[in-house]
């Protein structure tokens, strides 16, 4: 059956996600957060404005990659067969990314993101704002509590409002294959 997202709600441990979180600080190489434009990644902070890391750690990967292909397996079937490095996302306050999709539909690579993953670190009551939404299909149910994971194709539109208050941290990542046709 295909459906439009993969939801699994609070199924880390908040245990596992403070120590997901603390991984991350300590072995990812933090930037300002970039978007897809004229062929490059760059920072444009009308579109978004936060701070990510990138993250190698084989056993997160792991985790992303299991739930990434249990998705496709039950929900999506789509050719996949690529998987690059974990996203670290810290929302502070004033920290959002406004709409938008994982495909970069004007690209030269023979691969495109057919999947994408976030999984919630931060629990929900020590941030206000930072909320995950898509735009033309339903949000999940209860998608802000600690340890959810959701998977989704990638070319559906969606955004993370702006912080209010507190510390909203992700991970996020994507399963490549080749181009859609």
């Amino acid at each position: 059956m295909r459906t439009n997202w993969q939801h699994w709600n609070g199924l880390i441990s908040k245990e596992e996600c403070e120590g997901i979180a603390e991984t991350c600080y300590n072995e990812g190489v933090f930037t300002e957060g970039t978007v897809f434009s004229n062929q490059t990644y760059e920072p444009n902070s009308e579109i978004r404005n936060t701070r990510i890391g990138w993250i190698t750690n084989p056993k997160i990967t792991e985790l992303v990659e299991y739930y990434l292909l249990a998705a496709n397996r039950s929900a999506f079937g789509f050719n996949v067969d690529y998987t690059p490095a974990v996203q670290f996302g810290e929302y502070t306050e004033g920290s959002f990314y406004t709409w938008h999709h994982d495909i970069d539909w004007n690209g030269d690579s023979m691969y495109d993101r057919k999947l994408s993953i976030v999984v919630q670190l931060s629990d929900e009551n020590d941030y206000e704002g930072g909320d995950f939404e898509f735009k033309y299909i339903e949000n999940p149910p209860n998608f802000r509590k600690q340890g959810s994971i959701l998977v989704f194709p990638s070319y559906n539109m969606h955004r993370v409002s702006e912080v209010t208050r507190g510390k909203r941290l992700s991970l996020v990542c994507w399963m490549e294959g080749p181009r859609w046709r």
